[in-house]
């Protein structure tokens, strides 16, 4: 029985996952979800108290994933920076389908105080941590000059959630990694970023 609730959780939970991030918050109501998981609505109140727990469970298992992945890639001490660097770009836009960007505004815009804050925590220790502690690696091998890890972390996930996702696709933005890994390493007057250029 605690299998059959478990299997449950996680249908609901990977249906409300595909259709928050298809339609947004506003877009996907609990009947939605409920119909496309072939339930009740008991059945998903038992797991899920309302539909703002249920898109924080959502969006805390997307960072949860997202963190293994990007802690993955800076634990490969067999890989050069630069190729750390293009592996993190890779792993950010393996998850297109999850605008993160847009993610948070919804979490900042209709979720309760106490669950906006939580989630926050959750973005800077699935997100953010791992990307400092590659900048921190950077700098301690002399790839980056200046700047605090953190501030350098900051930029680095701006400049690559600008062409990644969803609206950098509708506004044909996306770049391959080592191009983006260029542009944010050399900058866009250094040789190595220009001769990168691609289309």
């Amino acid at each position: 029985m605690v299998r059959d609730g478990q299997q449950t959780a996680e249908r609901i939970l990977s249906t409300a996952h595909r259709l928050f991030m298809e339609r947004g918050y506003v877009g996907v109501s609990v009947n939605d979800v409920v119909q496309a998981v072939g339930i009740t609505k008991p059945t998903l109140y038992y797991h899920y108290a309302d539909k703002e727990s249920l898109y924080t469970a959502v969006a805390t298992r997307a960072l949860e994933l997202m963190g293994a992945e990007l802690s993955a890639v800076v634990a490969r001490h067999d890989l050069d920076f630069e190729d750390q660097v293009i592996l993190l770009i890779e792993v950010i836009q393996g998850h297109g389908d999850e605008d993160f960007r847009m993610m948070r505004h919804q979490i900042r815009t209709f979720l309760a105080v106490h669950r906006q804050s939580s989630l926050a925590e959750e973005f800077h220790a699935q997100m953010v941590r791992p990307i400092v502690a590659l900048m921190e690696h950077g700098q301690r091998i002399g790839c980056i000059q200046a700047g605090a890890a953190y501030e350098i972390a900051m930029v680095f996930l701006c400049h690559v959630e600008a062409y990644t996702g969803p609206e950098a696709q509708i506004m044909r933005l996306p770049m391959d990694a080592r191009r983006i890994a260029h542009l944010f390493l050399y900058g866009i007057n250094h040789p190595r970023a220009v001769t990168t250029v691609h289309g």
